[in-house]
């Protein structure tokens, strides 16, 4: 029986240290400052994440433990993508819609929440969480609709915008200029407008998979200009080209669950743009366009062109926000998975974590692509992680 007891006490020991979550950054002598005030003191990213991020970094709590019957990042990625539309008491919200037109003419929309009743009120004060979905998503999405209540209800009580990109949401398609994955202009636009109508409300960024590629790629070509407070990025690819070979591998995953779920979304925001007269300069070819079955395809016969790539490599080195980590001069939080399928964890730029004091990288060794589920129900773990460092760093 002793014999039996201890083998049990090893496996379960040995499974939660598989669970750990594993925080990089610089280290305690080198974090950026992120306030210095009379009360407080000195206050670092270092400190932010080992006295508030209890979540990340206290060594009883800092476990994602998989739900049992979840307990792959294959299944985490299949059951968040094909659930990610269902609402439950976690997300059961509705928002209030502001459309933005930008200088080409297209057309974002921000979906405003809060728990006052879900009104943007310009007057308050209080921190907005900008929050940004990946490619075909949107403030639909249940794990954004999940963290956008747990944002809007905590202590710090955010004012929630979730930025929809063009052609998502129900959008109005008002320009034949899509999105991709490194345009930064809508995003830019959208902060200059949310502080100038919120001049005394911090603001903190958060984007997921595409998104947070381009919330990345975002305030690491602001670097010190940069107007938002904090950002977080989770499952964020930083390389597109390692993030590209994943997704257009031909696996089940990708040829039945993410590249349909993904295709679908695009395809039909392309259909209600075809009323739009595009640039003749360029060169699409549209029965090529519309005969897209792959993401790949649309990237080599629409976004390449658009963007006046020479060839899809160039367009994924333009894109990839790893090119831009060294300029982050805003605290910064990555959540990736090590089981990621869809972005690896080979295209994390690990040595830029270590030499940049502003930044802290969260590895979750199971969680796979947006799913990071655990316990029964499934219940989203990255929503406490986000919520304790956002908070923390707007008090």
């Amino acid at each position: 029986m002793v014999a039996l007891g201890l083998l049990g006490y090893f496996g379960l020991k040995r499974f939660m240290d598989g669970c750990r979550i594993n925080v990089l950054s610089a280290g305690a002598k080198t974090s950026g400052i992120v306030r210095q005030t009379e009360a407080e003191g000195v206050v670092t990213l270092f400190d932010i994440l080992h006295k508030d991020c209890v979540s990340l970094t206290d060594p009883q709590l800092a476990y994602m433990v998989p739900t049992p019957y979840l307990a792959t990042g294959l299944l985490q990625t299949i059951y968040a993508t094909l659930r990610v539309r269902r609402r439950d008491q976690t997300s059961d919200i509705e928002y209030v819609r502001e459309l933005l037109v930008m200088k080409d003419g297209g057309t974002i929309s921000l979906d405003w929440y809060d728990c006052a009743g879900a009104e943007s009120n310009d007057d308050n004060s209080g921190p907005i969480a900008l929050i940004m979905s990946g490619v075909g998503g949107s403030s639909q999405e249940h794990h954004i609709r999940a963290l956008t209540k747990s944002l809007a209800c905590s202590t710090a009580a955010f004012r929630v915008a979730v930025f929809n990109h063009r052609g998502t949401a129900r959008t109005p398609i008002t320009s034949p200029r899509p999105y991709d994955s490194g345009f930064t202009d809508d995003f830019r636009a959208t902060v200059k407008h949310v502080c100038a109508a919120n001049p005394c409300s911090k603001i903190v960024g958060i984007g997921f998979s595409m998104g947070a590629n381009i919330l990345t790629k975002y305030i690491g070509e602001e670097g010190t200009m940069c107007a938002l407070q904090c950002a977080v990025a989770v499952c964020c690819p930083f390389d597109i080209k390692v993030s590209s070979a994943a997704i257009n591998e031909s696996n089940m995953l990708n040829n039945h669950v993410f590249q349909p779920a993904v295709m679908g979304t695009l395809m039909r925001a392309i259909k209600r743009a075809s009323h739009l007269q595009v640039d003749p300069k360029w060169n699409l070819n549209v029965e090529q366009i519309h005969g897209a079955t792959r993401l790949l395809e649309l990237e080599e016969h629409l976004m390449v062109k658009i963007g006046g790539y020479r060839d899809v490599n160039e367009y994924y080195e333009q894109s990839s926000s790893v090119n831009h980590v060294d300029n982050i001069e805003v605290p910064f939080l990555a959540i990736n998975s090590l089981d990621d399928r869809i972005t690896p964890p080979r295209g994390i730029p690990i040595d830029k974590f270590m030499t940049n004091p502003n930044i802290a990288l969260a590895l979750v060794p199971h969680g796979g692509h947006l799913g990071f589920l655990t316990g029964i129900p499934p219940k989203i773990w990255f929503i406490r992680p986000i919520e304790e460092f956002v908070s923390a760093i707007v008090r």
